[in-house]
């Protein structure tokens, strides 16, 4: 018994190590599973003081778009990254509004499609999930999760999103049934996620044109080309009072909130400005909200990106929009922090 004890493990760490050894044989390295337990250690970080943390929300173009090593060097301040990836902003702006704990500085990417779709609904799920993993976790899972993200660190097999078995399944693409909606597998060299929740492409991704045009292929399949027209009258109403109703609560407890409109290019921004013109929902939501925007296309120096897969920026430009966006926020909106840089590089 005690043999074959020893051989089954003899067998499971050999496994484990040539699978190892091949994922990184193929470029990858460790990183982390971007799921809603790295969330909900992020939510918890909420609390630190407004002079010394800023909270960012929305769905996975600031979660790229956003370099946090430079937001801190700029600005001495941490960065706690609570944008999902495909994921309406609208739940997390709601909890925390709702939390009276909560008194902080809040900048809101607001991606048209995931604040004003009709089916937003959709997009919310994984926002919903994870509140609920927070206000619900456990010390033990908790004390799970710190381990867990030990060895992620140390192995890039555990990496789940890419690694895990629904996923490798996912890569087989099979044929679609009636009623049923196969998600598009994008690829696995696309980006990586540190423990900040920062996400940046990939070298192996940006070098490879065929993985660029897959990667645009599950943008179309998820409706990049979509070109009708979000919501409108009571429905749209309905929605600027809800943001209305959120930001008046944390600007009351002596929070401050900002709108970012972020770059976008190619096919994508064709559709998004078809479908969502800036004039019946940019520029009508900082008016009923009574908030301030930046929109990127009001900067030229952030004007004239050209994302590689039309929705996110490539790191070298994620540096550019990150040194514009303190300035910004330090220049014309008055936002104060730590550190005061006269330049930014």
């Amino acid at each position: 018994m005690l043999r074959t004890f020893l051989l089954t493990i003899v067998i499971v760490i050999a496994f484990m190590a040539a699978w190892e050894l091949h994922i990184r044989g193929r470029g990858f390295t460790p990183t982390y599973n971007d799921d809603k337990i790295l969330w909900a250690a992020k939510r918890r970080e909420v609390y630190q003081s407004p002079d010394n943390a800023t909270v960012f929300i929305g769905p996975s173009r600031i979660k790229f778009d956003l370099d946090i090593p430079l937001w801190k060097k700029l600005t001495g301040e941490n960065a706690i990254q609570l944008a999902m990836v495909g994921t309406s902003p609208r739940p997390t702006l709601r909890d925390l509004a709702n939390d009276e704990n909560f008194k902080g500085k809040l900048i809101v990417d607001v991606m048209e499609t995931s604040v004003f779709s009709p089916a937003t609904f959709i997009t919310e799920k994984s926002a919903v999930d994870a509140l609920a993993y927070y206000k619900s976790e456990t010390p033990a899972q908790r004390s799970s999760a710190i381990l867990g993200h030990q060895l992620e660190s140390k192995l890039a097999f555990l990496e789940e999103g890419k690694f895990g078995i629904s996923n490798l399944l996912n890569d087989l693409q099979l044929p679609s049934r009636p009623g049923i909606f196969i998600f598009p597998s994008m690829p696995h060299e696309f980006a990586v996620s540190t423990y900040d929740r920062q996400t940046s492409m990939t070298p192996m991704f940006l070098a490879n044109p065929a993985l660029i045009k897959r990667q645009t292929e599950c943008w179309i399949r998820l409706g990049a080309l979509n070109r009708s027209h979000g919501i409108k009258g009571d429905a749209l109403e309905m929605v600027f009072k809800e943001v209305k109703d959120a930001v008046d609560k944390i600007r009351a407890r002596g929070g401050k909130v900002v709108f970012v409109r972020m770059p976008s290019s190619g096919t994508y921004l064709e559709s998004e400005t078809a479908s969502y013109p800036r004039e019946q929902y940019w520029e009508p939501l900082l008016k009923y909200t009574n908030t301030p925007g930046i929109h990127y296309a009001d900067y030229p120096a952030i004007a004239n990106f050209v994302c590689p897969e039309w929705s996110h920026l490539q790191p070298a430009d994620v540096i550019t929009f990150t040194n514009e966006l303190v300035r910004i926020l330090r220049d014309e909106q008055g936002w104060k922090f730590r550190e005061n840089p006269t330049a930014y590089k």
